[in-house]
């Protein structure tokens, strides 16, 4: 069993993959991370980059499920932006991993599709930032047209009252228009 990492490299804004059979281990230091897990040969990715433990995460593959643990790590693991409780958390390939600055993803890859056609960055089931509006974002649209609307009233409640208090008003002691058209007559 391989897996195909897909993250963004936050330095150079590229999108980067890894082909790598499980177990795979991740950290910012190759000789703190396992050569060996359960007996089998550890693959290591190393991602440089302080906010990333020595040894950060484990992803293991179990009856063609991909399962990832956090290794005690600083900083954490997040997955789909909520942090990594579980050990042996599964995951799937539209699930996004978070260590540090790098958003990733994970794809299970059988041993007879390696000599498939490699898939292009455009297509890649990794979505970078820019492809669609984060909701945050959404939000503060929102939030900002509604103040935007709010302030739009309030001032023409302002102007109004204004408009309306700075009329001449008639006075008490005067006669008015009527009763002088009337007693002319």
């Amino acid at each position: 069993m391989y897996i195909q990492l897909t993250w963004e490299d936050p330095e150079m804004g590229e999108v980067k993959r890894s082909l790598l059979a499980a177990p795979i281990a991740i950290g910012r230091e190759l000789d703190q991370m396992p050569e060996y897990w359960g007996g089998e040969s550890v693959s290591r990715l190393e991602l440089a980059n302080p906010e990333i433990s020595r040894f950060h995460v484990l992803i293991t593959v179990a009856n063609n499920q991909i399962y990832i643990t956090d290794q005690r790590s600083a900083n954490g693991t997040f997955l789909n932006g909520r942090p990594l409780r579980q050990a042996n958390q599964p995951i799937s390939f539209k699930d996004t991993l978070r260590m540090g600055p790098y958003k990733m993803t994970a794809t299970l890859v059988h041993s007879n599709d390696l000599n498939a056609t490699a898939q292009s960055p455009n297509v890649a089931s990794f979505t970078p930032s820019m492809k669609s509006i984060p909701q945050q974002k959404v939000v503060i649209w929102s939030i900002g047209i509604g103040v935007l609307l709010l302030t739009t009233f309030g001032a023409w409640a302002v102007a109004s009252t204004i408009l309306e208090r700075s009329r001449p008003q008639p006075s008490p002691t005067a006669p008015s228009s009527s009763r002088l058209l009337h007693d002319r007559g």
